[in-house]
């Protein structure tokens, strides 16, 4: 129930962040009357960022999916797929969900390449190795790269950050939540350094 409410809540939240217009969260300090204002400059900045990062996530996302689907495209139509070009377009937007545009698109392409005309396992064995080279160039180039200059973070620690949260949340919400929480835990290590722990020392 939680992975299909997570499908279905994550492309409104998609669609959201996309046509959000980033600005200052002014309804924070009103919120926070109880800290002095040197903590409620923290709190709004933390917010601020925060904001910045999920919106430039979900930016980065879509041109991951699109670069992923143009590639898929590409891949299928050298290797023959009949409809090819059309299923791997689908399938690089679907995953901007995680796991849904796999589940979708190889449910699609295995069964028409195995009883297309002039099909058979050979046409099955070319897709598996089109789906496994573009997933590869996803997991180790596009999203460590993109995500990586969209959210501040190194590729590497991107390509950590998915491996750590996906466990630790217990699987999609890990995957969908693992770069923002990253980037917002260096923001915040970045103000606890530089502003609390150099006056402690």
């Amino acid at each position: 129930v939680g992975r299909l409410l997570g499908g279905v809540v994550l492309p409104v939240y998609f669609a959201s962040f996309l046509l959000t217009d980033v600005g200052r969260p002014h309804h924070v300090e009103k919120l926070l009357p109880f800290f002095k204002k040197e903590t409620r400059d923290d709190v709004v900045y933390l917010a601020e960022q925060f904001v910045d990062i999920i919106v430039a996530f979900f930016r980065g996302q879509l041109i991951v999916a699109f670069l992923q689907g143009l590639l898929f495209a590409i891949g299928f139509s050298i290797v023959g797929l009949k409809y090819g070009f059309v299923i791997g377009l689908v399938l690089g937007f679907l995953n901007i969900i995680p796991y849904l545009g796999n589940i979708v698109g190889l449910g699609t392409a295995l069964p028409l390449a195995l009883f297309q005309e002039g099909g058979g396992w050979v046409r099955v064995a070319l897709v598996l190795v089109v789906f496994a080279v573009v997933q590869m160039v996803e997991g180790y180039l596009l999203t460590p790269k993109i995500m990586g200059d969209r959210t501040g973070l190194h590729p590497m620690v991107v390509i950590v950050a998915i491996f750590f949260w996906g466990p630790a949340l217990s699987g999609i919400m890990g995957l969908i939540l693992a770069i923002p929480l990253t980037a917002f835990l260096v923001v915040f290590w970045r103000l606890a350094r530089d502003k609390y722990i150099r006056e402690v020392v």
